[in-house]
C-alpha cells in the first residue's frame, strides 16, 4: 500500500476547499492500493482555511536557520503542520508504507518545491521532510 495526499484522490482538503483530482491518484485508492491522507487536517487544521507558506529564520550568531509556518492572515501554524507531520508518520508505521504521492508546492507535502514569501522555490514540506528521514519514498504524479 501506498500514501497519497488526499486532494490528489479527489478529496476536498485544500486550503480553499477545494481538490487536485488526478484520476491515476483516484484510481490508486479506488483499488485499495493506496490510502489517502491530509497532513495539515491531521495537524487539527479545517478546511477551508488560511493558505500557509513555509518561511526560515535566520540566527546572524550561529548561521543556523529554523523553519516556521506563516499564514496569510498572519498566524504562525507552525505547531499544526509538525503535528500533522507526526501522525502522518505513525499512519505510515502502522500501516507499512514505503511509498508516498504527495502534491507538490504544499507546506506539508511539497516534493520538489514549495510557495516561500510568495515565491516558488525549491524545496520539501514539512511532512515530506519527515517521512524521508524515516525511509519513506516520496514521489509526486510526474513520477507515477
Amino acid at each position: 500500500m501506498i500514501m497519497v495526499s488526499a486532494c490528489l484522490a479527489g478529496l476536498n482538503t485544500r486550503y480553499d476547499g477545494a481538490d487536485c483530482l488526478d484520476s491515476r491518484v483516484a484510481a490508486l485508492v479506488s483499488s485499495g492500493e493506496a490510502i489517502a491522507i491530509c497532513p495539515e487536517q491531521l495537524g487539527g487544521l479545517a478546511t477551508p482555511r488560511s493558505p500557509v507558506e513555509l518561511r526560515r529564520k535566520y540566527d546572524q550568531n550561529t548561521k543556523a536557520s529554523d523553519v516556521y509556518v506563516i499564514g496569510a492572515d498572519g498566524k504562525d501554524y507552525t505547531s499544526a503542520l509538525i503535528k500533522g507531520a507526526e501522525e502522518t508518520l505513525k499512519l505510515a508505521v502502522k500501516l507499512k508504507i514505503r511509498k508516498a504521492v504527495f502534491k507538490d508546492g504544499s507546506p506539508s507535502c511539497g516534493v520538489k518545491y514549495i510557495w516561500c514569501a510568495g515565491n516558488k522555490i525549491s524545496g520539501r514540506g514539512i511532512t515530506t521532510e519527515l517521512l524521508q528521514k524515516n525511509n519513506i519514498e516520496i514521489i509526486t504524479i510526474d513520477s507515477i
